[in-house]
């Protein structure tokens, strides 16, 4: 029997070896290059047999002896069918389909797929698209190129970070930012507030994304959905952003140069409506306060128009009633005294002059950038180089002392060490170096203290010396408009231009980012990855506040040392095999270590001891330094897989899980498992052959990531004893000697990851022979236990834990539009769009309904149950079940006794679209961006109501003498009884500042008293009233381009091409925001959103860019 079975084996072998009885080997290149390209997928139609390519292009593949027929196929080239026939030896000529770039698409781990075979769904953005944008980040040059992507702006400063949320929030206290890859490693998009700022005051801090040098970029991938990026597991719960960048291609040369130069003139994009027919002082009388400490805040005083022109009556001689002694300006020749306030008969005092300031055109000038970078790039049979510097120098619209320069070094090199063996290595270094300028809920603010100011004072004159009523000099004082002859050492506010020379805050950032790989194919269907990457970077910071100023009397100074360093490693192996003719199958097997350690080490001083030194963390007593340390390490190790096959190449199953181990869990309960699968039916391909319709795919996936709790979550620590009130800079008592307590928050050894479950379908489609696009997606993602701080009862000796106890829901639509209109030799029109909706719901907190993310007592941005995560939730109007107000025994609103949900930041949905047109040498580019509904916060509107600066505040009315006798104000007053003889007309009748207005029981005056006393500022009445639209259309860019190569001269002077393009980024903004931009937001990239108190303005530029190629 054995022997049986041996001779039949050995018949079949036999029987084998004779139907495969020669060999076919060739050569595949590049049609446009000569290159060769490896990898080629070669099969023999209609048998699961089939090789690649080698690193020279080479192949060898067993046939029948009776011929048959070769398949070539390669990502980005048209595929080819060739006859064998009877030769031995076919070499082939691939040439690029166009169509197909177009659907290469970069997976979560870098390496390129197929889009038409994946269930899940990205958007893709050209590195090309991003750098011709104009914009100065990179973090800016994605705003609008992505349906699902939500991008919010901290501020116009250079360098500004800002918040990305990819299909809504999924998290009520941990991180929204979607993970950051680069070239296959993760890399940190961290924005550290330390000790020169917080959520609603200091200064806007940098997103270290924006290290990166935006022109280095290939392209971005947006993974938004959680099968997409589910390979990431524990890190990807908010979606994938997988930066590729560029490598080296062969040129007509052996090394290719390109240049890019660029100037950009920024200028502010919209200014805070202010009033300028009233000045400083109270109840219609002129009075700066010269004598009173603190001065006088307000700006319901006089009409400026009724003044009698000319100069001042000065208060100068040192015997009269009233001197104060005068200050000396070290700005000018001006020399400044007191002035005699209004009073009854006199409502203007001695204030003469009818001149009124801009605050805006005092504290802003035109921003300046220089960008320069420098590309070289080369590629042969042996391997490929890419390497680039730049430099970019940023003068921002504030006068002095905002300042952003970024220099970059990249190297990318790609070496065929043997025909099996590919070495890879990608290195970037970033130096950044920035000045910052205060802003927010802040004393020394910008544009606190400049919109507050009133507007009759001169803030131009804002440091001199003051000469007190002997004759005494005190020199380098401040002089501002809480204290206009510099007669107190500190002014309530800061005069804006004194905090610009005088509060300072500085940041050096070194960062490099690399990476090394190893790939080796041992045989023709199998791929071993080795890759390891780094990411580490150093923040030096230096905030300085002057001994003299508001926001920190006696000075405040702090150096830090933050740094952040992630070590990431994968193992990785691929296989591709034709299980059978129909059914083919792609495998991924993988290990990761990732490693990251934060640290923040410093000091901080208050109360110096020498004025006049340069900071020094020694100049203070002892008791008044604190130190600042903050370490973190986490560690982690995942297990991952992916399997995807392909059947009757019409129908495309992916599937992957991670197994993660975290550090940041007790070791007993530290692994987690993420599934995922989508599918993917080319249906078009049952139909028949149609330029019409050329293709169409329907889509569906599932998969679960997740979030893991930052580290030390499971264990309670002792803390520095601290004080807030949300309105200045925390009090540390670590800075005054103090000692550490017990934390209030006790730590959880259970606690698990949040975990997002999300499904998704979709339609691709296809047009007119792929000239038209459409792709839509409907979305529904769910995540549970949700980390949050949950209260305990006193008897724990804890007020909390952190616990796993809340969930959220996101549901949304993605529509995503690309067509080419036209398209001749001379003549092409491409229009691309993208429009998306979010629906997102606090489903459930356990023991509240509310939780504070950022803002201020009265105004937060909250998660709420039962509405999306950020709304504003504070003080409102009393009203009764019918909507109306419910008066006072004056007939004015007043508050409710509890707060409550005021507005939805979140927009009703977003869109964007575009147009690119061509046209000989020249070139058109257009993209307006739209965002439909949400509410936003003005608190500067309602600061400046209080002050009586706000523009809405300028009205003038004039009440009969029965109205004058008979209406009341808010604080129960007359106007004859309030005002008297000073406001009253020749008929008796009165003109006072204010509207009559109906509430609900009657006409009412509302005039200043409501303002400054009652309901109808922000400071003394609700939020609520404060809310406002933030609607908005924007023209996002604008870019005229020529391309230069058709000239006889660059061929002359060696150049191989050369382009000039002019760009205009923010062109026009139409909105009913009042504020400066209904995009900004004052907490960065915390979970909070919609608050803007005199947040720093947004600019809009006009750029000039020269590419050249040698």
């Amino acid at each position: 029997m054995k022997k049986i079975l041996l001779t039949c084996l050995m018949l079949v072998f036999v029987l084998y070896a004779w139907a495969q009885d020669r060999t076919v080997s060739g050569k595949v290149t590049d049609a446009d290059t000569g290159g060769a390209l490896p990898g080629v997928n070669v099969l023999l139609k209609g048998t699961g047999t089939g090789v690649t390519t080698d690193l020279d292009g080479n192949f060898k593949i067993s046939v029948p002896s009776d011929g048959g027929t070769l398949v070539f196929t390669f990502i980005g080239m048209a595929a080819q069918e060739v006859e064998i026939g009877s030769r031995s030896v076919i070499n082939v000529e691939m040439e690029t389909d166009i169509q197909q770039l177009s659907e290469v698409v970069v997976t979560a781990l870098g390496f390129e797929a197929d889009r038409d075979k994946l269930g899940a769904s990205s958007s893709s953005i050209d590195g090309g698209a991003v750098a011709e944008s104009g914009e100065k980040t990179l973090l800016d040059g994605l705003q609008g190129k992505a349906s699902g992507v939500n991008i919010t702006s901290t501020s116009g400063d250079p360098g500004a970070g800002g918040r990305i949320v990819i299909r809504g929030a999924t998290s009520i206290t941990g991180n929204l930012q979607p993970l950051i890859v680069i070239d296959g490693v993760p890399m940190y998009n961290s924005s550290s507030y330390g000790e020169g700022s917080s959520s609603v005051a200091g200064v806007a801090q940098q997103s270290r994304l924006n290290d990166i040098n935006p022109n280095d970029i290939a392209s971005v991938e947006v993974l938004k959905g959680a099968s997409a990026a589910a390979v990431w597991g524990s890190r990807a719960a908010n979606g994938v952003l997988v930066i590729t960048t560029k490598k080296g291609t062969a040129g007509k040369k052996d090394w290719s140069v390109s240049v890019t130069s660029r100037y950009a003139v920024d200028q502010i994009n919209k200014e805070v409506d202010l009033q300028y027919d009233y000045g400083q002082g109270f109840g219609g009388y002129y009075d700066p306060g010269f004598g009173v400490n603190g001065g006088n805040s307000l700006s319901w005083g006089d009409r400026i128009s009724d003044r009698s022109g000319g100069t001042d009556n000065f208060i100068t001689d040192p015997n009269a009633p009233g001197y104060l002694g005068y200050f000396e300006s070290d700005n000018s020749d001006n020399l400044y005294y007191a002035i005699a306030p209004g009073e009854v008969g006199n409502v203007h005092g001695g204030k003469n002059d009818r001149s009124v300031y801009n605050p805006h055109d005092a504290i802003f000038q035109n921003g300046l950038t220089v960008f320069n970078s420098i590309g070289l790039q080369n590629a042969d049979e042996n391997g490929n180089v890419f390497m680039s510097f730049s430099n970019q120098n940023q003068r921002g619209i504030v006068k002095a002392n905002s300042n952003y320069i970024r220099n970059t070094a990249r190297l990318n090199a790609t070496r065929f060490v043997t025909e099996t063996v590919t070495a890879t290595i990608n290195a970037n270094y970033s130096n950044i170096t920035s000045d910052r300028i205060q802003m927010g809920s802040n004393t020394s603010g910008l544009l606190l203290g400049a919109l507050r100011n009133p507007a009759d004072f001169n803030m131009l004159d804002y440091t001199g010396t003051y000469y007190d009523v002997n004759g005494i000099p005190n020199p380098d004082r401040q002089r501002a408009y809480r204290n206009p002859l510099g007669r107190r050492v500190t002014s309530s506010y800061d005069n804006p231009l004194w905090t610009v020379d005088n509060n300072l805050s500085s940041t050096k950032v070194d960062r490099v980012i690399g990476k090394m790989e190893l790939q080796y194919d041992p045989i023709s269907w199998l791929n071993l990855t080795g890759r390891v990457g780094l990411d580490t970077y150093y923040d030096e910071r230096n905030d300085f506040i002057n001994e003299a100023a508001a926001t920190s009397p006696g000075g405040f100074y702090a150096k830090e040392l933050i740094s952040e360093t992630q070590i990431n490693a994968d193992f990785i192996a691929r296989a591709n095999a034709n299980i059978t003719e129909d059914i083919t199958g792609n495998f991924l097997v993988g290990a990761n270590w990732n490693d990251r350690k934060f640290s923040n080490v410093g000091s901080s001083i208050t109360n110096f001891i020498n004025t006049a030194s340069p900071p020094d963390v020694g100049n203070s007593p002892a008791s008044a330094r604190g130190n600042i340390g903050e370490e973190s390490h986490i560690r982690s190790i995942g297990y991952y897989s992916t399997a995807s096959f392909g059947f009757y190449d019409q129908v495309f199953l992916n599937a992957s899980g991670r197994l993660d181990y975290f550090s940041a869990f007790p070791v007993e309960n530290n692994s987690f498992f993420y599934p995922s699968a989508d599918v993917a039916w080319q249906f078009s391909k049952l139909m028949p052959a149609s330029n019409l319709f050329s293709f169409g795919k329907l889509r569906a996936s599932y998969g679960q990531v997740g979030r893991a709790p930052g580290a030390y979550s499971t264990q309670t620590f002792y803390i520095g004893a601290a004080y807030t009130d949300g309105w200045g800079q925390n009090l540390d008592a670590a800075q005054y000697g103090g000692g550490f307590r017990q934390s209030s928050q006790a730590g959880n050894p259970d606690i698990l990851p949040e975990v997002k479950t999300e499904v998704e379908f979709g339609v691709d489609l296809r047009f007119l022979n792929d000239l038209m696009s459409l792709s839509a997606t409907y979305y529904d993602n769910t995540t549970d236990n949700l980390i949050v701080a949950k209260e305990l009862p006193n008897s724990t000796g804890f007020a909390t834990t952190i616990a796993n106890a809340a969930e959220i829901n996101n549901k949304g639509i993605e529509v995503e539009l690309d067509a080419t209109v036209y398209k001749s030799d001379d003549l092409s029109v491409n229009i691309y769009g993208n429009w998306f909706r979010n629906r997102n719901e606090v489903v459930s907190i356990e023991g509240t309904d509310e939780i504070s993310l950022a803002g201020f007592t009265g105004s937060t941005s909250s998660a709420v149950v039962g509405e999306q995560l950020g709304v504003i939730y504070g003080d409102r109007w009393d009203r009764d079940e019918a909507g109306n107000f419910i008066l006072d025994e004056n007939g004015f609103p007043q508050l409710a006794g509890t707060p409550g949900v005021l507005g939805d930041p979140n927009p009703d949905w977003r869109a964007a679209m575009g147009s690119q047109l061509s046209f000989k040498g020249f070139s058109l580019n257009v993209l307006f961006e739209h965002s439909q509904g949400g509410e936003i916060w003005n608190g500067t509107k309602g600061a400046l109501a209080y002050f009586g600066r706000a523009g809405y505040t300028d009205h003038t009315v004039t009440l009969t003498a029965a109205q004058a006798s008979t209406l009341l104000n808010y604080a129960g007053a007359t106007a004859e009884d309030w005002y008297g003889p000073d406001f009253q007309n020749s008929d008796g009748s009165y003109t006072v500042r204010g509207y009559v207005q109906d509430f609900g029981d009657g006409d009412v005056l509302v005039d200043g008293s409501a303002y400054w006393s009652g309901p109808f500022s922000g400071f003394t009445g609700p939020a609520e009233q404060f809310m406002e639209d933030a609607t908005f259309t924007r023209l996002r860019e604008l870019t005229i381009g020529y391309d230069l190569s058709t000239f006889d001269f660059i061929d002359k002077v060696g150049l191989t091409g050369a382009s000039v393009d002019l760009t205009g980024r923010n062109l026009l903004l139409w909105t009913d925001y009042t504020g400066v931009d209904p995009n900004t937001n004052l907490g960065g990239a915390t979970n909070g959103l919609g608050l803007d108190y005199f947040n720093n303005p947004s600019t809009r530029s006009y750029v000039v860019t020269l590419n050249l190629k040698f």
